[in-house]
């Protein structure tokens, strides 16, 4: 037995085919992936020291004001012999009592810094050295240093993580 299926049917079955082969072929296509940020870990990487210099020298006016702008508002100090601060208020006594110091005078050089491929986080290493007068005598302090950095919205970077320790005792 032979059913006559009308023009508009027959139409209608070949549309409604068509259409389910084109969604089966659309859902088993791999969705294309976004397209990969920019790298921008040379420019990053370069900011970052030209920032880590300019906390350097404002290090050296001895002011702690100068100091802190450099600092994350949540900023996490690991001082040696002394506890972890965390936040800027707890960074600031931290910072203070350094500045206290007799004659207190620091310097740093980064040796590495390495950005994140997402370019929001970063960190340097490299050296540092202190002297502070004590009774009229000299102490001098050589050691390491770690910061750990991070963007801001604006797109400069300030450090969230401050950790530096002696080499050797301060003599």
């Amino acid at each position: 037995m032979r059913i006559n299926l009308g023009h508009n049917t027959r139409l209608a079955v070949q549309w409604a085919v068509l259409l389910c082969a084109a969604a089966l072929t659309a859902c088993n296509q791999a969705a294309t992936p976004p397209a990969a940020p920019p790298d921008t870990r040379a420019a990053d990487e370069a900011a970052i020291l030209k920032m880590d210099e300019a906390w350097n020298q404002a290090a050296a006016t001895g002011k702690v004001d100068g100091w802190m702008k450099f600092y994350t508002d949540d900023v996490v100090l690991h001082p040696p012999n002394e506890p972890r601060s965390i936040g800027s208020a707890a960074a600031r006594k931290s910072i203070e009592s350094l500045f206290a110091l007799p004659e207190i005078k620091i310097s740093w050089k980064a040796e590495k810094v390495i950005v994140a491929r997402s370019g929001d986080i970063g960190y340097l290493y490299g050296d540092y050295e202190l002297s502070f007068k004590d009774k009229g005598k000299t102490i001098s302090e050589k050691g390491k240093m770690v910061e750990i950095m991070h963007k801001q919205p604006d797109g400069a970077w300030k450090c969230a993580v401050d950790m530096w320790s002696p080499s050797a005792p301060a003599k």
